[in-house]
């Protein structure tokens, strides 16, 4: 979730071209969705891992290279997003640490750690690291992206917001228009979003082809939950073209064959995913096509899974007790762990996604006056996300007397691609 509802999580950070979701926007464990990463002078994976080859024979032969190894870490974050594997995140916080520690004062290390630590949902770290680095620089735009991200996700809006406006102020790229449209989405203004997602696109070099594979793609996901199914296939298919088998591009293709009805294709397309980088997001989607279906025990075992990787995935980064509090609510599992672990999420974040998911635990659970009030602070932006839309009706609903905690959870989880399907 992060994750946005891993829509969230799914703004990594464009800053040097250009980083809330269960199953509107799988995001992987490495990244929120959302974020933009550096701008590198050539992102296929030939190109990525030529460069990779080249900065590790300098830091061979120089482990203080400063500059190779904060180019090493910009390579790290980038193949994190492409292959889902968290652990080239931990490796760049290591290169960039030991950067550090041979320069203390080295700026675009510094600078670049805080990307890490959002990477890893590490929010309060990375807004920590941007102030110090805003008070080295405090022209530079990199910076307040960073901020603005870290506090978006903590649930800062007006502070996030405004490190955003002082982003595209002091350089009006592709990286700050990604924040611009951000600021759209989570404030429910779709269409407003579309414009400033196109000048990102058009900000975006031909030689950065990861970068145009991962801007395609989260256009496809605005005109996703527009309801232009087509016109987001469009430019899921177009970020598989520029950059083949992005995840990204895979997993939004994946949407719409579900949206189509095509439940076939769409979990074939997930599995395939599974099998390259299993993640927790990956696991529950594929469990709710298959319930959707009808294959209870085969969903059932997804489900376990999911949890099993979570759980798994902590050992290695910080645990996101959110991400599992939605999934086992959302699912109507362990609904006792579900509240402890969405209360102790809530504790430290207040984003509209962790709010929704304690709003739904304690729905499902019982606590109705305690959902209510959850769920109002999950609206507060004026999201148009579909899940919590759906939670918070359902829970006013009940409190109404139009509804009881008998209704179909799934609800929320399928309606959308109902909706969709009818919309073709």
């Amino acid at each position: 979730m992060s994750r946005l509802r891993d829509y969230l999580v799914p703004l990594l950070v464009l800053l040097v071209s250009i980083s809330v979701t269960w199953l509107t926007w799988p995001r992987t464990r490495v990244e929120a969705a959302r974020r933009p990463l550096p701008i590198m002078v050539g992102t296929s994976r030939a190109a990525l891992d030529a460069a990779e080859a080249d900065v590790r024979s300098r830091l061979a032969r120089d482990e203080s290279d400063a500059a190779a190894g904060v180019r090493l870490a910009e390579i790290l974050l980038r193949k994190a997003r492409v292959e889902s594997d968290a652990a080239h995140a931990i490796e760049a916080e290591r290169v960039l640490k030991i950067v550090l520690e041979h320069e203390p004062a080295e700026y675009s290390a510094l600078k670049e750690l805080g990307a890490v630590y959002l990477s890893q949902h590490r929010f309060q770290q990375a807004a920590d690291l941007a102030r110090r680095a805003i008070a080295v620089d405090p022209r530079d735009a990199w910076n307040y992206g960073v901020l603005g991200d870290a506090s978006v996700e903590l649930g800062r809006y007006e502070d996030g917001f405004a490190a955003f406006d002082t982003m595209v102020r002091l350089r009006p790229d592709a990286a700050s228009y990604a924040r611009v449209v951000y600021a759209h989405e989570l404030q429910g203004r779709l269409d407003a979003a579309l414009r400033p997602m196109r000048m990102a696109l058009e900000a975006t070099g031909a030689q950065d082809p990861e970068s145009l594979a991962w801007h395609h793609a989260q256009l496809g996901n605005i005109l996703f939950q527009m309801g232009q199914v087509d016109d987001a296939a469009r430019e899921f298919a177009q970020a598989n073209h520029v950059f083949p088998n992005h995840p990204y591009a895979r997993a939004g293709l994946a949407r719409v064959a579900a949206a189509r009805g095509d439940f076939a294709d769409a979990l074939s397309r997930y599995r395939a995913l599974m099998t390259e980088g299993a993640t927790p997001e990956l696991a529950a989607t594929i469990g709710d096509l298959l319930a959707h279906t009808g294959d209870a025990r085969g969903a059932e075992g997804m489900y376990m899974q999911a949890e099993a990787l979570e759980r798994d995935g902590w050992k290695m980064e910080e645990p996101q007790p959110a991400a599992l509090a939605r999934m086992l609510a959302e699912r109507g599992r362990k609904i006792n762990d579900a509240v402890m672990l969405a209360e102790q999420a809530a504790r430290r974040r207040s984003d509209i996604f962790t709010m929704d998911t304690l709003a739904w635990a304690y729905f499902q659970a019982g606590r109705l006056a305690d959902a209510r009030e959850a769920s109002v602070q999950a609206l507060r932006t004026g999201t148009a996300d579909h899940r919590i839309r759906c939670h918070a009706a359902a829970i006013d609903g009940a409190a109404a007397g139009r509804g009881s905690r008998g209704v179909d959870f799934a609800e929320c989880r399928f309606e959308q691609w109902v909706t969709e399907r009818k919309a073709e």
